[in-house]
C-alpha cells in the first residue's frame, strides 16, 4: 500500500489509524532510508491555524517510527527474537482483521513481548537481523493487544494468517503507545473539541509580545510571598523571584502569559525549586499536573516535595491529594513514594471503600457491638462480694473490641492518608481523629477486676467490676458511639464496587498529580487549573502538546534548559526537519521571557567556570557552599586529581561503528583501583561516575570492572552521557575516546552533551583524552584543552612506569608562559609536542 494512503479514520476508532498506516508499510519499507524523504517538511516557526501546527508534526513523526522500527531491526544488540509455539486464532466471528493468541516457547527463559509493541512474526531466524528486509523470508508484523502471563499474548496480525505453524519467531520492533498518544494529539477535529487556550496560546502573534511575568505586577498579594521572602525553604533571590511570578501568572488567570519558563542550569536547585512552587500552589487550592519526560525524573520531583513536605508540615496539606502514577516497575517505588502511589492507593482503598468491608460496614459493626454492650450493662444485676464490696455480674469482652476498634481505626487511618480532604470534609476529619482517639484511649483501659464465685454456665460473664468503674465504662462507650453514629450520617464517602469507578475515584479527587508526559494521556476528561513540565527542554514539542491539550488548563510553568540534552530523535530526516525541537525552545525563539536560576550548587568552581562561560555566558554564580574550602576534597594526591584536570593519554581509538580506547580504559581501571585504595585508608565512601560518549567503551570498561560493588568504598556507575543527565557525583572521570590524525570525533562535537558531562562532578573532574585530536577539532573539546592550559590543569599520563595513579610527580604538566596568561603560540607549541602513538 502507498505511503500515503492507509485505511480511513472510523467514528471512534482513532486508536487504529497509527498503527493501520504501520501495518501498510512493508519491511522493506521500514529499512527503506528514503521512504518519508520527499514527504517531510521542516517544522516551522510561525503557522497559519491550528490544523497547519499540528499536521507539521505528522510526517516528521512517522519518519521517526520508521527509524526506530528500522534501527531495532537491524542492530544485532535490539533484534532480538525468541521462538514461539504455533499461533492459533482467536473464535471471534468475521471481525477483520483476525486476532490471534502466540506462546512464547520458554524452554529457555524468554517473556512475551510488552503490550502495544510492534512486532514482527517471522518464518526463521536470518544471519543478519537486516536480511528480513531483503532475502524474502515470510514475516508479518502485528501488535500486541493484551499480555495474559509471561508467555502468552494475544495479537492482531497486519493480514490473514492461515497456516498458524508457518511463524515460529517473534520479535518487538517499535514501543507503540507513546507515539499512539502523540498521534492521537495531532488529530485536527479532537484538538477543536478540546479547545485548549495554551495550545491557542503557542500559535497566537502575541507570544512575542509576552510581558515578562518578572516585571509585571502581581494580580494580588501572594500568601505565599512573606513566607518565602524570610528565607523559611532557604531560597536564593532569583529562586523565590521564579516562585512569585508563576503564583502570580497563575493567579492572574493567564492574563499576562499563558506560559513561565524557569531556565533552570546545572546545580542551580531547580527540583528545589519546583517543590517550593507546588507548595504554594496547593495552599492555593489548584489542581496541578507535574510531569517529566521519564519516570525517574517524576519521581524525584515528587520525592523532593515529600521530604519538604515533612519538613513544613503546616503548608504541606493533606496527603491524600497526593498522586503518583506509572509503571511500577520502571519506577522503582521507595517506602515514601509508595504513600502517594496509585496501584497502593487501589489496593488499600478497595477496602476502606467496599460496601462489604469498607468503613460503613466496620463503624456499623462498631455501633452494634457498642450498643450491645451498653444495654447488658443497664440489665446487670449487682452482687455482694464476701468482703462486703459491689460488684456489676458483667465482663467487658476485650477480645472482640480489640478487633472491631484496630479494623475501625486501620480503615479510618487509611481513609485519612489517601483521600483528599476535599471528599472527607474538614468536621468529618475532626470527627476521626477524635474517634481514633477515643478508640486508643478506651483501649488502654484495665480496670481491676474481683473474681465472681462460678454459678451457673455462663463462663464468659462470670467477671465483676465494682459500680463506680461499669459506670464509667459505660459512659465512655456512650460517647464513642455518640461520634460512631456521627460519623456515619455525615461521611459521605462513596462506597464502590467496580475497579475502574475506584480508580476514576481516586484520580479525580487528588489535586496533585506527578506522571510522565506520556502518561498524562490516561488524565484525558480530567480538569487542572496548572501545568508543570520538568526537564521541557528533553521533550519533542509534539510530546508536550499531550499534557497541554488537558481540559480547564489557564497556565503551564516549563522548566528546562535547552542547553543541555534534547529530545531523542533517530531519524536525521527527522531529526532536520526540527521535530525534536521542544517547546521550551519555541518559545525562547518566539521572545517568551525566561527566569534564570542563576545560583550553581554543585560544582566546585574549578569545575563550573568552563561551563559558565562557553555555555551560560558568565550568568552562573557560584553559591557559598562550593566557594568554602571544606568543598574541595583530595581523594588522591598531586595536582592531576584535584578538583579539575586534563590528562593527556596517547592512545588509539578502535574502528567500528561505537568507539572505544583501550587506552583510555586502562588509565581509568588504574585511577579506580587508586582511588579505591585510598577511600579504604580514609574510611571514605565516595561516588563515582564514568561518563562515555560511546556504547563501547562503557561496555569495555564494564566488562573490565566485572562486578561494581566489588569496587566498594566506591558507589560506581559507568555509563554515557544521556545516563546521567539529572545526575551528580563526588567524582566524574570523562572518557572522550575519539585519538584520530584527523581530528574527527563524531557526535562528541554537540555542545548540549558536552554540556551535561562536564557539569556532573561536585567535587572532582577528570577529562581525559587526546589532546592533539580535540584540539584540531574545531569543537567546544578544542576550547577545552586550550581553557585546561591555560589554567595550568593540563598533564601527561604516565602510562604505568610509576607505582600509582595517585602519585602524580611523574606527571608532565603544560604551563602557560611566564607572566601568566599562555599565548595561542605557547598553548600551539605545547599541542604540537603530542604525538599520537
Amino acid at each position: 500500500m502507498s505511503k500515503k494512503g492507509g485505511p480511513r479514520k472510523k467514528k471512534g476508532q482513532h486508536d487504529d489509524e497509527l498503527v493501520n498506516l504501520i501495518f501498510s508499510w512493508s519491511l522493506q519499507d521500514v529499512a527503506n532510508k528514503d521512504f518519508f524523504s520527499d514527504m517531510v517538511n521542516t517544522i516551522p516557526d510561525m503557522f497559519v491555524g491550528l490544523k497547519n501546527y499540528l499536521d507539521s508534526f505528522r510526517f516528521p513523526l512517522l519518519e521517526e517510527i520508521r527509524a526506530e522500527m528500522s534501527a531495532n531491526l537491524v542492530e544485532p544488540n535490539c533484534f532480538k527474537p525468541v521462538e514461539i509455539l504455533p499461533l492459533f486464532r482467536m473464535p471471534n466471528g468475521v471481525r477483520k482483521p483476525p486476532l490471534y493468541f502466540g506462546t512464547i516457547d520458554g524452554r529457555h527463559g524468554a517473556c512475551s513481548p510488552c503490550i502495544g509493541d510492534i512486532i514482527v512474526l517471522s518464518t526463521g531466524v536470518p544471519l543478519r537481523p537486516s536480511d528480513l528486509a531483503s532475502n524474502g523470508t515470510s514475516c508479518c508484523l502485528a501488535q500486541v493487544l493484551k499480555v495474559h502471563t509471561n508467555c502468552r499474548f494475544l495479537i492482531r496480525a497486519s493480514k490473514r494468517i492461515d497456516d498458524y505453524a508457518s511463524y515460529k519467531f517473534v520479535a518487538s520492533l517499535l514501543s507503540y503507545i507513546p507515539y499512539d498518544r502523540i498521534w492521537w494529539c495531532l488529530g485536527y477535529e479532537g484538538a477543536v473539541k478540546r479547545d485548549s487556550a495554551l495550545v491557542k496560546f503557542i500559535l497566537g502573534n502575541d507570544t512575542m509580545q509576552s510581558t515578562s511575568l518578572l516585571g509585571a505586577p502581581p494580580c494580588s498579594a501572594t500568601g505565599g510571598a512573606d513566607v518565602l521572602l524570610s528565607g523559611r525553604f532557604g531560597l536564593n533571590d532569583s529562586q523565590a523571584g521564579a516562585i512569585l511570578s508563576c503564583v502570580s501568572a497563575l493567579q492572574c488567570g493567564g492574563a499576562i502569559s499563558k506560559f513561565s519558563l524557569i531556565w533552570g542550569p546545572p546545580g542551580t536547585g531547580k527540583t528545589k525549586t519546583i517543590s517550593v512552587l507546588l507548595l504554594e500552589v496547593m495552599r492555593m487550592k489548584c489542581r496541578v499536573l507535574t510531569c517529566a519526560p521519564t519516570n525517574t525524573a517524576v519521581c524525584q520531583v515528587a520525592s523532593r516535595l515529600l521530604a519538604l513536605r515533612k519538613l513544613h508540615p503546616d503548608v504541606g496539606g493533606c496527603l491524600g491529594n497526593l498522586l503518583l502514577f506509572g509503571n511500577s516497575e520502571r519506577m522503582h517505588i521507595d517506602d515514601d513514594l509508595d504513600e502517594i502511589f496509585l496501584d497502593t492507593r487501589l489496593e488499600l482503598l478497595s477496602k476502606c471503600l467496599s460496601p462489604k468491608t469498607g468503613w460503613r460496614q466496620r463503624l456499623r459493626s462498631l455501633e452494634v457491638f457498642l450498643g450491645k454492650e451498653i444495654s447488658m450493662i443497664n440489665k446487670c444485676r449487682a452482687r455482694k462480694q464476701d468482703d462486703g464490696t459491689q460488684v456489676l455480674m458483667y465482663s467487658f469482652p476485650r477480645v472482640s473490641f480489640h478487633k472491631i476498634s484496630q479494623d475501625v481505626t486501620w480503615c479510618l487511618k487509611t481513609i485519612m492518608s489517601h483521600v483528599s480532604i476535599n471528599c472527607i470534609l474538614h468536621m468529618n476529619c475532626i470527627n476521626i481523629a477524635t474517634l481514633n482517639k477515643m478508640l486508643d484511649d478506651f483501649s488502654k483501659l484495665h480496670p481491676v477486676r474481683k473474681q465472681v464465685p462460678k454459678k451457673g454456665k455462663n463462663i464468659d460473664r462470670c467477671m465483676g467490676y465494682s459500680e463506680e468503674i461499669v459506670h464509667s465504662l459505660k459512659g465512655n462507650m456512650s460517647a464513642i458511639l455518640d461520634v460512631t453514629r456521627t460519623l456515619m450520617r455525615d461521611l459521605k464517602l462513596p462506597l464502590i464496587r467496580k475497579f475502574f469507578e475506584l480508580k476514576e475515584f481516586i484520580i479525580g479527587s487528588a489535586s496533585l498529580i506527578f506522571c510522565t508526559v506520556s502518561g498524562s494521556a490516561k488524565l484525558a476528561g480530567e480538569k487542572m487549573d496548572l501545568l508543570l513540565i520538568d526537564e521541557a527542554a528533553q521533550l519533542k514539542e509534539c510530546e508536550s502538546l499531550i499534557p497541554l491539550q488537558l481540559s480547564g488548563l489557564k497556565h503551564a510553568v516549563l522548566v528546562g534548559d535547552e542547553r543541555q540534552l534534547p529530545a531523542t530523535v533517530k531519524s536525521k530526516v527527522s531529526d532536520n526537519a526540527l521535530l525534536g525541537r521542544s517547546l521550551f525552545e519555541r518559545l525562547s525563539l518566539l521572545g517568551h521571557k525566561k527566569h534564570l536560576l542563576n545560583m550553581q550548587y554543585r560544582m566546585h568552581p574549578s569545575i563550573s567556570i568552563f561551563p559558565n562561560i562557553r555555555f551560560y555566558d558568565k550568568q552562573i554564580l557560584d553559591g557559598p557552599n562550593v566557594t568554602q574550602a571544606g568543598h574541595e576534597r583530595g581523594y588522591l594526591s598531586g595536582a592531576k586529581y584535584g578538583p579539575y584536570s586534563f590528562i593527556n593519554i596517547n592512545g588509539r581509538e578502535d574502528r567500528g561503528r561505537s568507539k572505544r580506547n583501550m587506552a583510555e580504559v586502562a588509565a581509568i581501571l588504574k585511577i579506580l583501583r587508586s582511588l579505591k585504595q585510598a577511600c579504604i585508608s580514609a574510611g571514605l565512601v565516595v561516588s563515582v561516575g564514568v561518563i562515555c560518549p560511546y556504547a563501547a567503551q562503557v561496555e569495555a570498561i564494564q566488562g573490565k570492572i566485572g562486578d561494581m560493588k566489588a569496587m566498594r568504598p566506591l558507589v560506581l556507575r559507568v555509563k554515557s552521557v544521556d545516563g546521567f543527565q539529572g545526575s551528580e557525583e563526588d567524582v566524574i572521570i570523562l572518557s572522550t575516546v575519539r585519538s584520530n590524525f584527523t581530528g574527527s570525533i563524531g557526535f562528541l562535537s554537540n555542545r548540549r552533551r558536552s554540556n551535561v558531562a562536564l557539569t556532573r562532578a561536585r567535587h572532582c573532574l577528570w577529562v581525559l583524552g587526546n589532546a592533539a585530536t580535540l584540539s584540531s577539532s574545531g569543537s567546544i573539546w578544542g576550547e577545552l584543552v586550550h581553557d585546561a592550559v591555560e589554567r595550568r590543569c593540563f598533564f601527561e599520563w604516565d602510562d604505568g612506569t610509576s607505582a600509582s595513579p595517585a602519585i602524580s610527580h611523574g606527571s608532565r604538566l603544560i604551563e602557560p608562559a611566564r607572566g601568566g596568561v599562555a599565548s595561542a603560540f605557547d598553548i600551539c607549541d605545547a599541542l604540537g609536542s603530542l604525538q599520537l602513538d
